[in-house]
């Protein structure tokens, strides 16, 4: 779903990828209500701006922080005029060309720094003005990591990260340990895979032994990829739309397993009286991160430094991870979370789990060594047209 705080801009038809829908955060948005008794911190004097000002954002629904800086916009006196993404196409499509969209801020998933970087929209950040991303406030693998930094430079900060992975009904079966374990002959026809192919394909390498080399794959290793999936094919009986689908699913009984599905998987059956858990296999979780950037079009620069560090806030932080279900980039965020959503990513052995999954990228747009992300959307679609 796409929608403007404001009315907002129409499509530009720009082609450079194929539009994916970002299910996962529609998702997300209704998968849990609002963290109750979190107050805004107040913001750090050493990156105040000017009183007064607007910024122009663009990013997912639920990650803009529209409710949880009401105060420091009022307080600050400034407008936000929040543009929600469906996909990052559209992101994408508005900062592309010769005459790209005027945004003081917005957003990228993991993989399409490279594509921003060679399209040449970023611009540098000074993180020094952005006090809540410094070593001491950032988990150590979102701090100037390679998907952030380069050439010396900080491009992006990340605001928040989750995983998609086993979600399963215990009472129907033991919790798997491996993603092998989904080919028990017993899960015949009760198993089933949702339709988030960014967050599938990874692990369609890591179960063919590719993990290391994703998201670069040749041909033979791509093919002999799908062709390992086979088996998982013939477990499912149907195909899961949508995140939302396999949670019913999951609810009515059709399916005792879903291959990859969000964090947020077992919050969403419990509403609806049918307890399902979580299983982190031995090969790892998808995992995913947003990330704010300014583009090259900013015109408020000191703003939207200030707008990154309120929304890196322990307080600010905590409450947008638990209205998305997913996780913080702040430790000091951790103690604020609620208990079951702090439990779900586990903070206290984050490096063993960070050893097993990892922050994968996206298949190159063009290449003639390894297949391109267009040949990944089509042999998806065709996997998922085999059910």
């Amino acid at each position: 779903m796409k929608k403007e705080s404001e009315m907002g801009y129409g499509s530009s038809g720009v082609d450079l990828l194929d539009s994916i829908t970002m299910k996962r955060r529609t998702f997300l948005l209704g998968a849990a209500a609002s963290a109750a008794g979190l107050y805004l911190g107040s913001f750090a004097p050493g990156v105040m701006a000017a009183a007064g000002g607007h910024l122009e954002l663009l990013g997912w629904e639920g990650e803009t922080g529209d409710a949880e800086l009401a105060d420091w916009r009022k307080s600050r006196g400034i407008t936000v005029h929040s543009s929600y993404a469906s996909n990052q196409d559209d992101i994408t499509a508005r900062l592309a060309g010769s005459d790209p969209v005027q945004l003081d801020l917005t957003m990228y998933a993991l993989g399409y720094e490279v594509i921003y970087k060679d399209m040449g929209i970023l611009r540098e950040i000074d993180a020094s003005k952005i006090p809540n991303y410094s070593a001491s406030t950032t988990l150590p693998l979102f701090y100037k990591g390679s998907r952030w930094f380069w050439d010396g430079k900080q491009w992006g900060i990340p605001l928040l990260w989750g995983m998609n992975t086993i979600v399963y009904n215990p009472k129907k079966l033991a919790k798997p340990k491996q993603y092998t374990d989904l080919l028990d002959p017993k899960l015949k026809g009760k198993l089933t895979f949702v339709d988030d192919g960014t967050s599938n394909w990874s692990l369609i390498a890591i179960l063919a032994g590719y993990g290391d080399k994703f998201p670069n794959l040749t041909r033979a290793e791509f093919d002999d990829a799908f062709d390992k999936l086979k088996p998982y094919r013939d477990q499912c009986r149907v195909f899961a739309a949508s995140s939302g689908d396999a949670v019913s699913l999951l609810v009515s009984g059709e399916v005792d397993a879903v291959f990859s599905l969000s964090a947020s998987g077992p919050s969403e059956t419990k509403k609806r009286g049918v307890d399902t858990e979580l299983a982190i296999p031995k090969e790892g979780a998808a995992l995913w991160c947003d990330a704010l950037f300014i583009p090259k079009t900013a015109k408020d620069v000191p703003l939207a430094l200030e707008f990154i560090d309120k929304v890196l806030e322990p307080e600010t932080q905590a409450k947008m991870a638990t209205t998305m279900y997913s996780a913080v980039v702040n430790p000091k965020a951790v103690p604020l979370l609620p208990p079951d959503l702090r439990s779900t990513f586990d903070y206290d052995h984050l490096d063993s789990f960070f050893e097993k999954s990892k922050l994968y990228g996206q298949p190159p747009l063009q290449s003639d060594k390894y297949v391109t992300y267009a040949e990944w959307i089509d042999q998806w679609a065709t996997f998922k047209g085999s059910f």
